[in-house]
């Protein structure tokens, strides 16, 4: 069972230190840290453990930040950022410049939700600056000091208690889909169109309108004897160019549908070719876990040469990435949908694939015989046993006797040689490696010398 973890998103006006806040709590330099507005223009996002409890950090610095003084548009775009995707909201303030009238704006829009904020006064190294802050109406200030540390534990404790706890046994005790399902793509490439042709029913709000999606909605569906689980996801666009801050909420909700999901369907636009940002999807959904199959809308538009060259150039496209079965879709008209999501079914169903160690050591002997690992210096590699520890995707470990001797490119070839051994196209295979233990070498190392090693040591000496 996947969980979502809770989001704490730290707000605040520009050059208070968010960052530097950031940074600090995760106890790495992700953030760049500067002492000018507006340094942080794109989205920052980590899984941290803060307190003891696990949630995702996002700083928020740059998002809607007005480029021509508009303070209002300003407010309102950190707001909408922080009210939509966060469980708690660190409200961050200058200790040094006082409440401005930013801060009391901001202040004003926080207290009319509910969702809890912390109210972090940064560069407190001072902390009796904090106390003008009881003013913003946000209850008891945080002082801290976040290029030094100070204060930093007693945050960090707060935000752990403020995080909301879920029920997992209630998570658990729900009826499990057969599969779920995210539709992922660019913006206005026909991914709810999709969806509504998958359900027979207007669900999703269609429009021509790019990023008319503002959120991950989840829809249940009959399917044969059980249900599935679709997620539809908001367009997504390169996060250099994420202006609008709808958008960028929309990639945060988006990863994490990526990480509940047993597969992705990769929506293309026919008509418009392939971009890089459809690559970078195509990788992120693999890297978190999904299945994937391509699906390549708007075909109807294409005539057959077209569609010649438009595959040409995906195949060559996704030359990184593991034999990606690719369907033929027309959604608006509903063409090759049934088939596509019979596909999409079986592939999240895959993801879960489990084998018995005899099974999986019988593909290891067939994939090693057909190509053995190259040799380390001369020195033999051989693969001994194999054993299943995970599914969701598929993760195995191979135990050899130099298992540091492993290229890179051997490790490939074992993931494809799984993949079609076990007919798993489009399934992340996770290969992990362990080394085996010699049982002779200690005995060796402490058994007496025979005669005929003391005479064959002899012998070398003699000879130099």
């Amino acid at each position: 069972m996947a969980f979502t973890l809770p989001v704490v998103a730290i707000v605040g006006r520009p050059n208070v230190g968010k960052s530097t806040l950031f940074n600090r709590i995760i106890k790495k330099r992700k953030a760049i840290v500067g002492d000018r507005p507006g340094v942080t223009v794109d989205r920052l996002e980590t899984e941290c453990v803060i307190g003891g409890e696990p949630c995702v950090l996002v700083d928020t610095g740059g998002i809607g930040e007005s480029q021509h003084g508009e303070m209002q548009g300003a407010i309102d775009s950190q707001v909408e950022a922080a009210l939509d995707i966060a469980d708690v909201v660190m409200f961050a303030v200058d200790a040094i410049a006082g409440p401005t009238p930013v801060d009391h704006a901001l202040a004003q829009k926080l207290r009319k939700s509910n969702i809890p904020v912390i109210l972090t006064i940064n560069k407190a190294e001072n902390a009796g600056l904090a106390q003008e802050f009881f003013a913003l109406g946000m209850g008891e200030p945080q002082p801290v000091s976040a290029a030094h540390g100070h204060g930093m534990q007693s945050l960090c404790s707060l935000i752990a208690k403020t995080i909301p706890k879920y029920d997992i046994q209630d998570e658990i005790s729900d009826e499990k889909p057969l599969a779920r399902v995210t539709v992922i793509g660019r913006p206005n490439v026909g991914k709810s169109t999709l969806i509504n042709a998958w359900l027979g029913q207007d669900r999703m709000v269609v429009s021509p309108i790019a990023g008319t999606t503002r959120d991950a909605i989840d829809s249940d569906m009959p399917y044969e004897d059980s249900f599935i689980r679709l997620v539809d996801t908001a367009g997504q666009r390169k996060s250099g160019r994420i202006n609008d801050v709808i958008e960028f909420v929309a990639r945060v909700k988006a990863v994490q549908a990526f990480r509940r999901a047993d597969v992705a369907v990769m929506v293309l636009d026919g008509a418009e070719g392939i971009v890089e940002q459809d690559m970078r999807l195509m990788h992120l959904a693999q890297e978190e876990g999904c299945a994937l199959i391509v699906a390549v809308n708007k075909v109807d538009l294409l005539s057959d040469d077209e569609w010649k060259y438009y595959v040409e150039r995906l195949d060559f496209r996704m030359r990184g990435l593991p034999d990606i079965p690719v369907f033929r879709t027309a959604a608006k008209h509903k063409k090759g949908v049934k088939k596509l999501l019979k596909h999409a079914v079986e592939a999240g169903v895959a993801n879960g694939f489990e084998a018995s160690t005899g099974k999986l050591n019988r593909w290891l002997s067939d994939a090693e015989k057909k190509q053995y690992a190259p040799s380390d210096g001369g020195a033999v590699v051989r693969l001994k046993y194999v054993s299943q520890i995970g599914t969701t995707p598929p993760t195995i470990r191979i135990f050899s006797n130099r298992p540091q001797a492993i290229k890179a490119s051997y490790k490939h070839y074992l993931e494809k040689s799984f993949r079609q051994y076990f007919n798993l196209p489009g399934i992340p295979v996770r290969i992990k490696f362990g080394k085996t233990d010699n049982p002779y070498e200690e005995k060796s190392k402490g058994r007496p010398k025979s005669a005929s090693e003391i005479r064959n040591k002899d012998k070398q000496k003699r000879s130099r």
